[in-house]
């Protein structure tokens, strides 16, 4: 029998290991209902990857089917997918000694039947991560840079050098925050990209904690300064339009070592000019006691609109807009967890379902939809690391898994 369905953010510390997680499971993190700042005390649990053990497999809703698409990758993190049908995927990850993490980009190509071919598309990049197509053009943003290349679909090969497109990106950051991601806006006349903090705990200055916009030309280059979209966001990492409403909506990464349920990262629609409240304030006007009180600030934090487990590392992001689910699933968001790092039982560590109503409004919560990964949440281990999410062209749902080096994909079988 599956767990009870909705739970408060109280409710999070009655968890057990043997109540893993499973597809439906619910949950509905109150944001005012949150504990108070070191309420528990902050652990670091970095977790050992492991294989896949033998027996082991994911759970899906019923009615769904996952298989693998490619594996033998190091670290996939990101994918786009092509018009023709074809996947750029980008591998990259920080690491101790030389050349352990090559930071490639990869061509896959899907077949009828077994595994997509792959195809090596370049390598020694500088911790790219965010990929995008538009215009002849395939976009990547490394740490510091974003750079193009001519291409165009069916291409198995890179031609040419990559040409800058935006340089002068702070690089780098706290732990994991050396990601940049960009998404064109649906007109393609502007470029938004997401800039993490340098510190956990920090004031900095703009593009730091922010999603910046810049003007695009119709060369697509840039054709004038950057303006801040958004600020106040700690790690802001996935970025899609709501398919209804046209907003931009991004999942966040919140700070460390606040205790076990705090704070909650989150996945929101971004108000244009908006503050999120990081580094003085979470989650609306709540102050962070180790940082300055600024009365001007804390009358302008937005409430963000999805709530997750804290310390969960929502990565990817997408809305689903094709037609292969149920008609139940078009319109809402899929957001993969990278997992847990900094909190006591491991939270995490699968790819989770946002309903929306016919407004585009996000409806109570969240839900499990993919999980496995994780088999027993007090343990030191799990076997993969969801990181990246996009539709392809079928309306199948790609999940990069950085931790076990492979790109999943779910389809519906009605079975």
């Amino acid at each position: 029998m599956r767990r009870a369905a909705l739970l408060s953010t109280i409710a999070l510390a009655t968890l057990t290991s043997a109540s893993y997680a499973q597809p439906g499971d619910r949950y509905f993190i109150d944001p005012a209902h949150l504990p108070r700042p070191f309420q528990t005390s902050s652990v670091l649990r970095i977790p050992h990857i492991t294989a896949k053990p033998a027996g082991s497999w994911l759970s899906v809703p019923q009615g769904f089917h996952i298989s693998v698409l490619a594996d033998g990758f190091n670290n996939p993190r990101w994918m786009t997918v092509l018009p023709n049908g074809d996947i750029v995927l980008v591998e990259s990850r920080v690491e101790i000694g030389p050349n352990i993490f090559p930071k490639r980009l990869w061509l896959l190509h899907p077949q009828v039947h077994g595994m997509a071919r792959k195809f090596l598309l370049t390598k020694d990049r500088d911790l790219p991560l965010g990929v995008q197509y538009h215009a002849g053009y395939l976009y990547v943003a490394n740490t510091d840079e974003v750079i193009r290349w001519p291409f165009r679909p069916g291409q198995t090969s890179l031609k040419t050098s990559p040409q800058p497109v935006i340089k002068g990106i702070p690089g780098h950051g706290y732990n994991q925050h050396w990601s940049r991601n960009i998404l064109f806006s649906q007109t393609g006349d502007r470029l938004f990209l997401t800039v993490g903090s340098e510190f956990n705990l920090a004031e900095e200055k703009p593009p730091r904690a922010c999603i910046t916009v810049y003007p695009m030309g119709s060369d697509g280059l840039t054709a004038g300064p950057p303006t801040v979209y958004a600020s106040g966001l700690r790690n802001p990492v996935g970025l899609a339009f709501n398919p209804r409403t046209g907003t931009l909506w991004s999942t966040v990464n919140e700070r460390d070592y606040t205790g076990d349920d705090l704070v909650p990262d989150y996945c929101t629609g971004i108000q244009p000019g908006g503050f999120y409240g990081w580094p003085n304030y979470f989650i609306g006007p709540r102050h962070d006691p180790r940082m300055p009180d600024r009365p001007e600030l804390r009358k302008r934090v937005i409430v963000p609109d999805v709530l997750f487990q804290s310390h969960s590392a929502p990565l990817g992001l997408c809305f689903y807009t094709s037609h292969s689910f149920p008609a139940g699933y078009h319109g809402d968001a899929f957001v993969a967890m990278h997992g847990s790092t900094n909190r006591r039982e491991r939270t995490g560590y699968k790819v989770v379902r946002i309903r929306f109503d016919a407004k585009g409004r996000p409806v109570h919560g969240y839900e499990d939809f993919v999980t496995g990964w994780l088999p027993d949440s007090m343990a030191s281990t799990v076997w993969g690391r969801p990181a990246g999410l996009a539709i392809d062209k079928s309306g199948a749902l790609l999940i990069a898994d950085d931790g076990g080096g492979r790109v999943w994909r779910v389809t519906y079988t009605g079975k």
